[in-house]
């Protein structure tokens, strides 16, 4: 009898202790690691909407500092349940074993209402591993009052795209120097942040000049950079990039903040995530300076697509949860609200359905995504490609010798395939 109410207590106590961590588990707020220029507001709003707001926390550091801050909290077992990640990342962290797979959760039906390019970078290996916040796309923006006084006419159709050479052409017409030659106005901002930036958004827009002049990083099968991002049309297609910071001096070498948006950038390869900024931070400017193009084309025409998305940890210890609050967020209602918000392109096609597209730039992104929308290389190993491919526009646009920091570039990607 002694041992059985010995037994019994421990029981007792064991449950005690159960009923306690489920408890704390219950009253724990689910984390959401992710990035300021993610407009993590809006994040909230959906979640207001659903009634989770008081359920989430939502931890942010810079942009730049994202991915290696993700990957130490990963390694490091503090992660939170819910992470931001980049479309081509999506198969690395997954074949890391850092996701849950969403199959369990995500009722088929909801999951076809995404579109097909979203509903493809979603999934890896045969399993869903994550929800879009939105779709993407890029245009050229260009400032209408510099285009009328240098005589240019901006297309508005895919049909009538620039090609590179008149881009470039434009870009030389629209930089402007001071009394001292020093430049006041450059031509064009060729990708989507100033090249001292190290992050997924210069890689999603420098890329496109690859693609521009017929080349790609890697070989289709997502095998092999070399003969690839080395080839004689990468190699063209980057001494071009080099030409329009170096030679010409129509790109900014050196960070300019808010440099577009005060008129000091004529043109500027980015989202239309940027008509809802310069509508919130810049109404003046919004009202009637910006105008927007389709991208150019070379031998080849392409767009970008792609965007970032959320996914449940491995480590969080309140999946079910963390899934409720994935689907707030990137279910019709929150996807119609941070879309809304944001200026972003919705992923669903119930979203989209309401989404009026016959004004710029949406309109040119229309066209651009049926026709012209390529996507980053999938494969487990994009972060080390994407990081070796932006290290080499970067370095290239300071000036470094072409054809030495392509074959660096290479190597390190040749090294994180093997």
């Amino acid at each position: 009898m002694k041992a059985f109410a010995v037994v019994a207590a421990l029981f007792g106590i064991l449950m005690f202790a159960v009923g306690a961590g489920n408890v704390a588990a219950q009253d724990q707020k689910i984390i959401i690691d992710t990035f300021p220029d993610l407009w993590p507001q809006y994040m909230t709003e959906a979640l207001q909407k659903a009634g989770l707001a008081d359920k989430v926390e939502i931890r942010t550091v810079p942009q730049n500092q994202y991915e290696n801050k993700l990957k130490l909290m990963i390694a490091g077992g503090d992660v939170g349940d819910v992470i931001c990640m980049d479309a081509p990342n999506i198969a690395y962290y997954a074949n890391e074993g850092a996701l849950e797979s969403l199959n369990a959760y995500w009722d088929k039906a909801d999951f076809a209402d995404l579109v097909g390019s979203a509903r493809q970078a979603m999934t890896w290996n045969g399993k869903i591993w994550a929800a879009p916040l939105n779709e993407s796309n890029c245009v050229l923006y260009y400032n209408k009052d510099m285009f009328k006084a240098a005589g240019l006419k901006a297309p508005e159709k895919l049909a009538d795209a620039w090609t590179t050479d008149q881009l470039l052409a434009a870009a030389v017409k629209l930089t402007k120097k001071d009394a001292t030659g020093k430049v006041s106005v450059y031509g064009i901002m060729p990708q989507m942040f100033s090249i001292d930036n190290r992050n997924e958004g210069m890689t999603y827009t420098q890329v496109l000049w690859t693609w521009w002049f017929g080349a790609d990083i890697l070989s289709k099968d997502g095998t092999a950079a070399k003969g690839f991002f080395d080839s004689p049309a990468n190699l063209k297609a980057l001494h071009f990039y080099q030409d329009l910071f170096q030679k010409y001096k129509a790109a900014p070498a050196m960070p300019i903040t808010g440099g577009f948006e005060a008129e000091r950038i004529a043109m500027w390869i980015n989202g239309p995530w940027m008509v809802g900024e310069w509508q919130r931070n810049f109404p003046e400017f919004y009202k009637s300076k910006w105008g927007a193009m389709p991208l150019p084309k070379g031998l080849a025409a392409a767009s970008n697509s792609g965007s970032w998305n959320l996914a449940i940890t491995a480590q969080s210890k309140n999946k079910k949860l963390a899934w409720e609050v994935v689907k707030a967020i990137t279910g019709a209602q929150g996807a119609q609200i941070y879309c809304d918000r944001t200026g972003n392109l919705p992923a669903r096609q119930s979203v989209l359905a309401k989404t009026d597209m016959s004004k710029l730039p949406y309109s040119i992104i229309k066209e651009q995504l049926v026709q012209t929308a390529r996507s980053r290389p999938v494969t487990p190993n994009y972060p080390a490609i994407s990081e070796a491919a932006m290290d080499c526009y970067n370095a290239i646009a300071y000036g470094a010798d072409v054809d030495k920091t392509v074959a660096e570039a290479v190597a390190k990607m040749e090294r994180a395939l093997k």
